[in-house]
């Protein structure tokens, strides 16, 4: 798959087609647990690649004023206004994750099915993106495919191995473990993390 190919045209058709099976149809609920044992609702949140934002409005809803809806289809963020429609309009981003320029900075970027969905050549650009972008002490969580595809994806999978390698250089692991609330499709094939910049 080229990288290229993964553009704003391929997400719009996808969505317009309905060829979301990614979408859950609503928040995972790993990450459901995680927002409700947040008790600072102040800080800085970004979700790329969240589509229809089942995590952005959940969060939204539950006090977090600060979160950042972000993704490459124009479409997927109509569809984000449409379910959502009280969300801040500036808190929204249209556009590629890896041109996202200072003075942004967020405390947490929340991993739901972006990292599986781009070409896997620009995986240590995510690395490095993640790490430029997050606040002294800023982390990544959420949720990493614990199994491979057969197909050319996306989605892309990887291995505990593979991520440990990657992220190593930028980033503490303080959680790297099989989901256990992970929904039924994805049962075993989910790692919950919990990544901590290095400064």
């Amino acid at each position: 798959m080229k990288e290229n190919s993964l553009d704003n045209s391929f997400w719009n058709i996808r969505y317009q087609n309905n060829q979301t099976g990614w979408d859950l149809g609503e928040i995972s609920n790993p990450i459901k647990k995680w927002f409700d044992n947040q008790e600072n609702k102040k800080i800085n949140i970004l979700i790329p690649g969240a589509g229809k934002g089942h995590e952005v409005k959940y969060g939204f809803e539950n006090g977090f004023g600060n979160i950042f809806y972000m993704d490459f289809s124009s479409r997927a963020t109509d569809l984000f206004k449409e379910i959502c429609p009280l969300f801040p309009k500036d808190q929204i981003l249209t556009g590629d994750f890896f041109s996202l320029k200072k003075p942004l900075f967020f405390d947490v970027i929340i991993e739901q099915t972006f990292f599986c969905a781009i070409d896997p050549v620009l995986r240590p650009n995510y690395v490095e993106k993640t790490n430029e972008i997050l606040k002294e002490n800023g982390k990544i969580l959420g949720l990493l495919f614990n199994r491979e595809f057969d197909t050319s994806g996306p989605p892309f999978g990887g291995t505990e191995k593979e991520y440990r390698g990657l992220f190593n250089s930028k980033f503490n692991f303080k959680k790297f473990e099989n989901s256990l609330l992970s929904s039924l499709p994805r049962k075993e094939y989910e790692f919950w993390i919990e990544l901590i910049k290095k400064n």
